[in-house]
């Protein structure tokens, strides 16, 4: 059986065609299925089918799209967190430079190493505000006295050494014994 007898079968099986639009309609349609013409592209199946899916996943498409509201929730709360995660960052970095030029300031005398910790801490703070594009304000300050006075303790070879501690720490203990 060829083509157009399964056609012709098919025609007298659905025999009688009320109309002549709707046995055009079904010529058509089963040409449709059949021959495609490439700058038109007209499959019925696909839109058909496209239906049937849309139909039958919707339920599931309402739940995909509640899932992305709620990834859309966490991906804000995730970004806010980082974000309070970096000031975070940003203030232990300020708070330990500045601790470490008050405790020069109120004479207490650093070893190289300190200072060495403390200039690594002023690099790594210059690069996450630059990173993150924060202005530095009043900490650039801090920084430059750190580095200034490294290069003078550099210079004179004068970094605090263990019998220096161990000096602060009689102080200390026999300025709370003496109150």
């Amino acid at each position: 059986m060829g083509l157009g007898e399964f056609i012709e079968e098919i025609l007298h099986q659905l025999h009688p065609f009320e109309s002549l639009g709707s046995t055009l309609f079904f010529i058509g349609f089963v040409l449709c299925t059949f021959v495609q013409i490439s700058p038109i592209k007209i499959n019925p199946w696909d839109i058909l089918l496209g239906w049937i899916g849309e139909r039958f996943n919707s339920g599931m498409n309402k739940k995909i799209d509640k899932i992305d509201d709620r990834v859309g929730k966490l991906e804000k709360r995730f970004d806010e967190h980082m974000e309070d995660n970096k000031q975070d960052k940003i203030k232990q970095q300020r708070q330990y430079l500045v601790s470490f030029v008050d405790e020069g300031v109120n004479c207490k005398r650093h070893t190289k190493e300190s200072f060495e910790n403390a200039i690594r801490a002023c690099d790594a703070y210059e690069k996450f505000i630059t990173e993150n594009h924060i202005e530095n304000g009043v900490i650039q300050s801090t920084i430059n006295a750190i580095r200034t006075k490294y290069e003078e303790h550099l210079l004179n070879a004068d970094f605090a050494t263990e019998e220096h501690y161990i000096a602060d720490i009689k102080e200390n203990y026999l300025w709370k014994l003496l109150q």
